[in-house]
């Protein structure tokens, strides 16, 4: 015990002389070296709500007869009416079948890319312009459609041999038709019944009319979200009609007064949708105990929301403006009004400011001519600052 005791006692005083040298040299450091500075950037803040919701489509659930199902519509992807979405493989066989058939039609690709003189250098490069494009396009269903090329010119690093291409094509696309006759026995095809956007999720939501959202009151909402239908053993996703979502919602009375049936209203899903979206107030429901039902609806994007239901929002009723600065910079001059110092060469100048709100270790600070503006380099941190002082870096 008295050993255990002893080297706590050691290791105790080790740690505290290392910090005491970690405080010394940073006060010796900044005593040789107290100058520091920002660049004073431009800000933006929303003037709006937060609030949770969920999304309703017009939806119906897509089932399958029992057997082994392969899903083979990709995530938002969106469907003609009769285009086929999942097969259905009666045995074993028919599975490896399908593998094959999938093997074959890849290999194909890549011959036919060959002897149109591109090899497999030219295809990865390809392959990483068009996904760097559908990623900046937010374009989810062109990614996944891309997801094989993907895997077989980066991931894996496919090298296409050169030879006689037009005999190998041949003798593959022979096989592939081999076995695509032979699947018609044990292999069914499972279409879309109608026109719309697929989605492999299945919430028990789905019946949930969009029909039937206006004039609700909060309680409604709460009750229609609270318990959800249960989902066939045979869902193998769903299919939303036409292009038209809502967000259905509650927000304070306050906040529901500012909002008008008809207009619109930005709302920014951070969360689990990263983007902001222009949508229309469907309609705004009576107030109930300082609560509101408020709709909102969008006719665009609806391939990026299909899988979602709960959703995270903040509704935009304005933008403010202005520049960024450290609280750090900012004094109180001697008749009590906020000041930052500007380094113009090597002379700082006193600069009031307007603050006009605050973000964590910022605030935000009106923009003027003559005061403060974007680009200026304000000084942070200075020993002996005050106005026309020389500084040296």
């Amino acid at each position: 015990m008295e050993r255990s005791d002893a080297l706590i006692k050691l290791v105790s005083v080790i740690v505290f002389i290392a910090v005491m040298i970690y405080l010394g040299v940073s006060f010796i450091s900044s005593y040789r070296d107290p100058l520091r500075t920002v660049t004073v950037t431009g800000m933006e803040l929303h003037d709006g709500v937060d609030t949770t919701g969920f999304i309703v489509r017009s939806e119906q659930v897509l089932t399958a007869p029992d057997g082994n199902v392969a899903v083979t519509a990709q995530e938002g992807a969106k469907l003609a009416a009769g285009e086929v979405l999942a097969y259905r493989y009666v045995g074993a066989t028919a599975m490896e079948r399908a593998q094959r058939i999938g093997e074959l039609r890849q290999r194909i690709r890549q011959l036919t890319a060959l002897k149109n003189g591109r090899n497999s250098e030219t295809l990865a490069k390809e392959t990483m312009l068009r996904l760097s494009s559908l990623v900046s396009s937010g374009d989810l269903t062109g990614v996944y459609d891309l997801e094989p090329d993907v895997d077989a010119y980066i991931i894996s690093g496919t090298t296409l041999a050169t030879g006689d291409e037009d005999s190998e094509i041949a003798a593959l696309q022979a096989e592939l038709d081999g076995l695509l006759s032979a699947s018609s026995s044990d292999t069914e095809r499972i279409t879309a019944p109608w026109a719309g956007t697929f989605s492999s999720i299945v919430d028990g939501y789905e019946d949930i009319d969009p029909e039937n959202l206006e004039d609700m009151s909060p309680d409604y909402v709460d009750r229609l979200f609270s318990t959800p239908a249960a989902v066939p053993e045979n869902a193998i996703g769903h299919l939303a009609r036409g292009t038209r979502w809502y967000y259905v919602t509650t927000v304070d009375e306050s906040a529901a007064k500012k909002l008008r049936v008809g207009g619109t209203a930005d709302l920014i899903f951070s969360r689990t949708y990263s983007a902001e979206l222009e949508m229309t107030v469907d309609s705004v429901g009576v107030s109930e105990e300082g609560r509101c039902a408020v709709v909102f609806r969008c006719d665009k994007y609806l391939q990026d929301v299909v899988g979602l239901r709960d959703a995270s929002a903040q509704i935009v009723f304005g933008t403010m403006s202005g520049v960024s600065v450290p609280r750090e910079a900012v004094h109180l001059s001697e008749t009590g009004e906020s000041i930052v110092y500007i380094l113009e060469g090597v002379t700082a100048h006193k600069t009031a400011i307007n603050i006009i709100a605050e973000s964590g270790d910022y605030y935000m600070v009106e923009a003027t001519r003559t005061g403060l503006r974007e680009g200026d380099t304000a000084i942070v941190r200075c020993n002996n600052l005050y106005d026309g002082a020389v500084v040296e870096r």
